[in-house]
């Protein structure tokens, strides 16, 4: 059964996560083909799990591809605490080489059973930092013309050149941006679709894109965010139906939440992260990056706000305590 899917707006929501809930959510976005998923692979710690990306395969119909960068943290090392807590951790983590991020995606799908759910499928996975390396992206002046029939101009010129020809010639398409929500109670953060959509950024070392103190952080999340949305329809779902994470001091050793269950779904993502941040607890006006998107996206509804302040989801006990 898929249980009680509550509608506020446009926005879907259910604490009974499970296949026949994702089923009846995606009837209800109206997908429309070619299908173009971007999960959350940015960590081997807290990632989009095989299981919920076949519940979602095997609910959609027509084309699909499944897109995502490399990542930093997307390897075996970052499974290992002591390894984490050596200084030389991150310094190691820089000086990946592309054989080494290869050789970890390839060690992560494996691991994960994500590997088999796609050949299951018979679904293709495209590596858009592998687009970027091997020069098939799309000419920059195209990405201006579709960005600016919809947008102000991007402020970085840099993610102009970072969208691969495959994907452009699937625009007109639905780009499924499918995340978990990820809190950080020091920083007074949440990661949630809008903020998924900086994985596609192609370089996997990411860093510049945050600027020094984060200054170019919301900058660079705006402009990947109209980038696509000038491309493709929309829709994201965020789920915490078998993990999420919440930090408490080190970002590198999250908190790791059980059995949730929980489901939001939509097709305008400043809505769908602006009841996700009340629900869980956090101002959405208090995001910098949720609060000039919705300069640009729209706003989100009163009944959003109301709704998510006064029903706060509650994560189950977590796996494994801070160390």
């Amino acid at each position: 059964m898929s249980g009680t899917i509550l509608e506020l707006n446009q926005t879907l929501f259910t604490s009974d996560g499970n296949k026949e809930s994702f089923k009846e959510i995606l009837s209800r976005l109206n997908l429309k083909a070619p299908v173009v998923i971007k999960p959350n692979w940015s960590s081997s710690r807290m990632y989009t799990e095989g299981r919920i990306l076949d519940w979602i395969l095997s609910a959609i119909d027509g084309e699909v591809i499944v897109v995502e960068s490399y990542a930093m943290w997307r390897n075996e090392i970052f499974t290992d605490l002591t390894q984490t807590r050596d200084n030389d951790f991150l310094e190691m983590l820089r000086k990946q080489k592309k054989s080494d991020f290869r050789k970890n995606d390839e060690w992560f799908l494996e691991f994960t059973g994500i590997q088999e759910v796609l050949d299951q499928h018979d679904v293709e996975y495209l590596n858009i930092s592998e687009e970027l390396w091997a020069n098939r992206i799309c000419n920059p002046e195209l990405i201006h013309k579709e960005v600016e029939k919809q947008f102000p101009p991007l402020a970085s010129e840099s993610l102009s050149a970072s969208v691969p020809s495959r994907l452009f010639d699937l625009k007109g398409g639905t780009l499924l941006n499918l995340t978990k929500p990820k809190r950080s109670l020091k920083e007074n953060f949440v990661s949630l679709s809008l903020k998924n959509m900086f994985g596609m950024i192609p370089t996997p070392w990411r860093r510049k894109y945050h600027g020094e103190n984060e200054e170019l952080l919301t900058q660079s999340i705006l402009d990947i965010n109209k980038i696509y949305e000038s491309l493709f329809d929309v829709k994201g779902i965020i789920e915490a139906v078998f993990t999420t994470s919440e930090t408490v001091d080190n970002p590198m050793d999250p908190l790791i939440h059980s059995n949730a269950g929980y489901i939001w779904a939509s097709d305008n993502s400043i809505e769908l992260d602006a009841l996700v941040t009340n629900q869980l607890g956090l101002d959405p006006h208090g995001i910098d990056y949720l609060k000039q998107a919705s300069k640009i996206f729209g706003e989100w509804s009163n009944q959003i706000e109301e709704y998510g302040r006064k029903h706060r989801v509650v994560f189950p006990e977590y796996i494994r305590k801070q160390s």
